[in-house]
């Protein structure tokens, strides 16, 4: 995907997954599916996650390259991310640390869209500090892939979001 096609699939996927959840009334955002995360679980993880990327996205690209040096092989594809991602899923790895969702107290609903929605808007605003060369080769660590390039981070932040949506249309259907 060109940065303009990303940001845009990016902008929909995120808006599309505050339509699915706005309208759920808040016991039921809120409400534990057994051992898996609540939908406001998964808004709140998936804010967590985008938050820390953020911060490295917004880091000077000099800063990037001394502390990650810069990539020496093709760029994945969004498949290719997308089947490594699903590979190391398989090995039965979870999220640990600061990507576990912490309920603050008293959660509100709303609060946990708007910073959901502020969050990746914010990811999507910071492609353009990047030029489509830039995007391939700076790269940034994930916790479980190890060194992205921008734009495979980006395809990750775009399928993360899918991947968390199908759990939450499952349990808004329950």
């Amino acid at each position: 995907m060109t940065k303009e096609e990303l940001k845009k699939a990016l902008e929909e996927c995120y808006q599309t997954i505050v339509s699915d959840v706005e309208n759920i009334e808040e016991s039921r955002f809120f409400a534990p599916i057994g051992e898996k995360w609540s939908i406001a679980e998964n808004i709140l993880h998936l804010t967590q996650s985008v938050k820390g990327l953020n911060q490295g996205l917004a880091l000077p690209k000099t800063f990037l390259e001394q502390q990650f040096g810069k990539i020496d092989r093709p760029t994945l594809s969004y498949e290719g991310l997308v089947e490594r991602y699903l590979t190391a899923l398989g090995t039965g790895v979870t999220a640990r640390g600061g990507f576990v969702p912490q309920m603050p107290e008293n959660p509100s609903k709303m609060v946990l869209i708007e910073s959901f929605k502020k969050h990746h808007q914010t990811l999507s605003d910071l492609l353009d500090n990047y030029s489509e060369a830039d995007l391939d080769e700076y790269c940034i660590k994930h916790p479980l892939l190890k060194n992205l390039t921008i734009r495979e981070f980006y395809y990750f932040m775009h399928y993360h979001i899918l991947h968390h949506r199908k759990a939450i249309l499952r349990y808004r259907e329950l």
